[in-house]
């Protein structure tokens, strides 16, 4: 019974470290450009605070890392939640991308990886959003079930769109809007487990 508690209870905290990793970001960035006056959000990017020119990169790289083992933590946390095997597939993705964010402070700006570590982060956020979407319509839960796919499905083909259109004015607004879509679709995903999480125990 004790066991049982316990585990409910590292389960619903797993839960809420999905949306607070986007909180460490901005916590990371904001120590990191402090130590890089000359860091500007509309002309850089994110990267460039972990890069070798930095002043104390390691803020950068550290918090990076941070934030993938914060996610792949969180992603154990829905795995522990879901009751399909498209949820568990999506979870599984979920944790990929913890481990790419991870790598992308384990390999900074100006190494070989970087960029691949980088681009893979997002597009393993966005599918998993998306696959998690889909398991949730499956379930007949269209609300959860709609905004997490479109979370997922869309921020590719927009970032295109503005790319063709009006331009994106630095890589840095482009990163951070897609850490928006991942942070909404992190927030979306535990509301909605916690929800499924105080049923069972009710």
């Amino acid at each position: 019974m004790i066991i049982m508690k316990a585990f409910k209870i590292l389960r619903t905290l797993l839960l809420i470290l999905g949306p607070l990793s986007f909180l460490v970001f901005l916590v990371t960035v904001y120590f990191a450009a402090s130590y890089n006056p000359w860091w500007n959000f509309f002309k850089g990017a994110f990267s460039d605070l972990g890069s070798p020119r930095a002043t104390n990169p390691w803020i950068f790289n550290i918090g990076l890392m941070t934030m993938g083992t914060i996610i792949a933590l969180y992603s154990l946390g829905i795995l522990w939640s879901v009751e399909t095997k498209l949820e568990g597939f999506a979870s599984g993705l979920l944790f990929v991308s913890g481990i790419f964010l991870f790598l992308i402070g384990y390999y900074p700006s100006g190494t070989k990886p970087h960029t691949f570590v980088s681009t893979w982060f997002y597009l393993q956020s966005f599918l998993a959003s998306a696959f998690l979407g889909l398991a949730l319509l499956a379930k007949k839960e269209k609300l959860f079930g709609s905004i997490l796919f479109l979370f997922g499905i869309l921020p590719v083909p927009l970032g295109y769109l503005i790319q063709s259109t009006i331009g994106w004015p630095s890589v840095a607004v482009l990163e951070l809007a897609g850490a928006l879509f991942i942070e909404a679709s992190a927030l979306t995903a535990s509301i909605y487990f916690l929800r499924i999480v105080k049923a069972k125990t009710t």
